[in-house]
C-alpha cells in the first residue's frame, strides 16, 4: 500500500470523526497489520482524552480526541458518563 496523500488523509479524519471510538479504533487496528497504539485514552490536552494509532504501512499517525460528558437522572440520581470523538487528526509520519 502506498502513502497516503492529504486528499485521502482528510477523507479517513472525516469518516473517523462520525463514528463512535471503538468502531475507529477498530478500523484503525484492521487497516494496516503493522500499525499500533501509541497512545491509549492519554489526558495530555485539558477535558480531552487522546488515542494515538501509527499506520507505519500507510506513513500516517492518527490522533482521536474524546470529550468526556456527564449525565444525572433525575429519579434515581445515578451519574453516568460518556465519551464522544470530538476531532481526529490525521499526519503523515
Amino acid at each position: 500500500m502506498s502513502v497516503l496523500n492529504a486528499d485521502e488523509r482528510q477523507q479517513l479524519a472525516d469518516e473517523l470523526v462520525n463514528k463512535k471510538f471503538l468502531a475507529a479504533k477498530w478500523k484503525l487496528l484492521h487497516m494496516d497489520p503493522k500499525g499500533r497504539i501509541r497512545y491509549f485514552r492519554n489526558t495530555q490536552r485539558v477535558g480531552f482524552l487522546m488515542t494515538t494509532f501509527d499506520l507505519p504501512t500507510y506513513g500516517a499517525k492518527v490522533t482521536i480526541y474524546e470529550q468526556h460528558s456527564q449525565k444525572t437522572d433525575k429519579l434515581t440520581n445515578k451519574i453516568s458518563g460518556d465519551n464522544k470523538v470530538a476531532e481526529v487528526i490525521v499526519e503523515p509520519l
